[in-house]
């Protein structure tokens, strides 16, 4: 029979051994959103504020997702100025509402009378509209951004991409397929749902980038439409923003937004939970998350960074419900 002092030494070394591998299993658990949300919110609200102070722009990649993700922070009970969020939701608006300045580097510019910032952003009017920020505009605010999508609209159906959206890359046929998407997103439904179909082809293998599978399964959630999102999750959670790419928070907070609003999220937990996983384990300690820019596919910017983090952001906070519980 073993003696005391060995059974004793037997236990103590397995107790080693358990306490040596506590930190594996930990590592293995889903990191906290809310810690991550927390963290981002300083660098989105310095980022942001200088976009606007000092660009003064109400650009497409910029002052829509940056409005879109502080709503969602506040409603989620996050430590969010809403005075301050008023007042910088209230310049977009007034911004997208204002007429076109001539431009002071073009000489001789000449420009429209009648046309508004909103003729030249298809893409930043309508993802405010789509997004939960556009409760907060008056009913005739909302009613001339609306009329800003439907008489852009061009004799084909399509709408001309606006932007920097026309040098990202990707097939140009693709950047086309998204801008109109996201068009008939805003308008449909309302009295300024255009009547003209816009070109998005159904053949999903001339698709590349992954804004088009989300587009597509908000549009049209079926069993197919989210098989086809779903595949292109990558084995560390994340979704890349064009087939061949490493997942990156642009794509995964698209991918995210679109099993929410398609109501797929809630019947798949385990691909919500795993990118959001993704999400929050590839946060930088200063609060944002590297983006690479979808026009130099090489590097990430300033700009990219802060677009990416408003996307992380919206992932993160958009399907919160499906995995609250298991997140936080």
């Amino acid at each position: 029979m073993a003696s005391l002092h060995g059974i004793l030494l037997a236990m103590k070394q397995v107790l080693l051994v358990a306490l040596l591998l506590l930190p594996v299993v930990f590592r293995g658990e889903e990191p906290s959103v809310k810690n991550a949300v927390e963290k981002a919110l300083p660098y989105l609200e310095s980022e942001g504020t200088w976009w606007i102070e000092k660009k003064k722009c109400v650009s497409c990649h910029h002052t829509s997702f940056f409005v879109w993700a502080k709503d969602l922070a506040l409603s989620a009970g996050y430590d969010v100025d809403p005075a301050t969020l008023k007042e910088q939701r209230e310049w977009m608006i007034a911004s997208f509402l204002k007429p076109v300045e001539p431009n002071p580097e073009v000489k001789d510019s000449v420009e429209a009378t009648d046309e508004i910032n909103a003729d030249r952003n298809m893409e930043g009017v309508a993802q405010f509209l789509f997004s939960p920020s556009s409760q907060f505009a008056t009913t005739e605010e909302k009613d001339v951004l609306l009329k800003s999508i439907t008489s852009n609209q061009q004799p084909n159906g399509d709408w001309k991409p606006g932007g920097q959206l026309p040098r990202q890359q990707r097939p140009k046929h693709e950047t086309q397929w998204t801008s109109n998407q996201w068009a008939q997103l805003a308008t449909k439904g309302t009295p300024h749902e255009p009547s003209k179909p816009a070109a998005i082809s159904k053949d999903r293998s001339l698709a590349k980038t992954t804004e088009w599978y989300a587009l597509r399964l908000i549009e049209n959630p079926t069993e197919k439409s989210t098989e086809l999102l779903l595949t292109r999750q990558q084995e560390d959670g994340g979704w890349a923003w064009i087939d061949g790419d490493s997942s990156g928070p642009i794509a995964t907070g698209m991918a995210l937004l679109a099993l929410h609003r398609s109501g797929t999220g809630k019947l798949y937990p385990d691909a919500v939970k795993k990118a959001k996983s993704y999400l929050v384990s590839t946060q930088l300690e200063t609060g944002e998350w590297k983006t690479i820019s979808t026009k130099d596919r090489s590097e990430s910017t300033r700009v990219s960074d802060f677009w990416g983090t408003t996307w992380a952001l919206i992932g993160l906070l958009e399907t919160n419900a499906y995995t609250e519980g298991q997140t936080q």
